[in-house]
């Protein structure tokens, strides 16, 4: 496994930045990995390794474009979160962060999953809050995620006749009825 490869890389020599980079984005991408698959300790400690890789590497940094650091860590712990079932940890970790220094991506990414996370909690007022601000940062996102059109579903069924206009309008921009 590649992961296994670079981090014996990493613990035997001095790394770059950029090893750490990547280092840190697989264990990032096996924690998502797992949280799909509904295996919560090991998806965990995926995030817990990219967190100490993170540390590590001391700030965040874009090298090939993985936008990889504390920063990225935390928004991917929001994200396996949410996959996991864990609304309020996900709130906890994404409530009080900042991704100002980060892509629209990743701060539009970040606002998608703090809103399934609130629509996990009952709170849609603030789900679709979150939804409206990613699809201002990033449209294409919302309008094309398989989560975030999921979401919107939800919010239309549980709203039923009391649907609001911007809730609708949401829907019908990201075809999320169709």
């Amino acid at each position: 496994m590649a992961v296994n490869a670079l981090q014996r890389y990493v613990t035997d020599h001095e790394p770059t930045p950029q090893h750490l980079s990547v280092l840190g984005s697989l264990h990032l991408m096996l924690a998502l990995i797992h949280a799909r698959a509904g295996e919560r300790t090991t998806a965990r400690a995926q995030i817990n390794k990219a967190r100490e890789v993170a540390t590590r590497l001391g700030e965040d940094r874009n090298d090939f474009n993985l936008e990889f650091g504390p920063t990225n860590v935390e928004i991917q712990a929001v994200s396996t979160a949410v996959d996991l079932g864990d609304a309020g940890e996900a709130l906890d970790i994404g409530e009080s962060l900042d991704a100002s220094g980060l892509s629209v991506e990743r701060r539009a990414r970040l606002l998608m999953d703090l809103g399934r996370a609130h629509a996990q909690r009952r709170h849609f007022g603030d789900a679709l809050g979150c939804l409206l601000a990613a699809e201002e940062l990033a449209p294409e996102m919302i309008r094309t995620h398989i989560a975030a059109r999921d979401v919107i579903r939800e919010l239309i069924l549980v709203a039923g006749r009391a649907v609001s206009n911007d809730l609708r309008a949401l829907a019908e921009r990201t075809d999320a009825l169709g």
